[in-house]
């Protein structure tokens, strides 16, 4: 019977490594692919890069923007809020009016009626950069203790 489990249960190989231009290191489950899109925004354009692993149903994932050295200390902030209320949009939640702090980790699960989702994240604004973490999948193929992993493995380096 343990070898059946076994046998069904997706294997996780962590490595670290570093994202974002050398600016963020995380602990990734699996091999990473990254893809780049255009985000356009009042007056820019961002290159939004998404580095990501899957390992059964559940993906890991890193995005990042540079964000232009000219956008107001209002203007980082309203990005990132935007990126938050983006993740409770993901699974059809309406995000509250106090949004969490950044670099909190955000535990959002689909609403009953929906299928079983869940994602663990968490969204910095600083030294010119928006970063996203995010770990999502089912609730029954996303174990919490790998996504904690992955999300308390995410460090930021300082700017240069």
């Amino acid at each position: 019977m343990a070898l059946l489990l076994a046998a069904c249960s997706p294997s996780y190989n962590w490595r670290e490594l570093t994202v974002a231009d050398g600016r963020v290191r995380a602990a990734f489950p699996a091999k990473v692919r990254s893809e780049t899109r255009e985000l356009p925004m009042p007056g820019h354009t961002l290159a939004f890069t998404l580095s990501s692993a899957q390992v059964g149903d559940g993906v890991f994932a890193i995005g990042h923007a540079v964000l232009p050295p000219d956008l107001t200390a209002q203007a980082r902030r309203q990005l990132g809020e935007a990126a938050q209320r983006s993740l409770y949009a993901r699974l059809g939640l309406a995000p509250p009016a106090d949004l969490p702090a950044f670099g909190a980790v955000m535990h959002l699960r689909a609403p009953p009626g929906e299928p079983a989702r869940w994602l663990h994240a968490r969204v910095w604004v600083s030294d010119g950069l928006l970063v996203q973490a995010v770990a999502a999948g089912t609730v029954a193929g996303l174990p919490q203790a790998e996504a904690e992993t992955f999300l308390k493995s995410v460090v930021l380096a300082p700017a240069p």
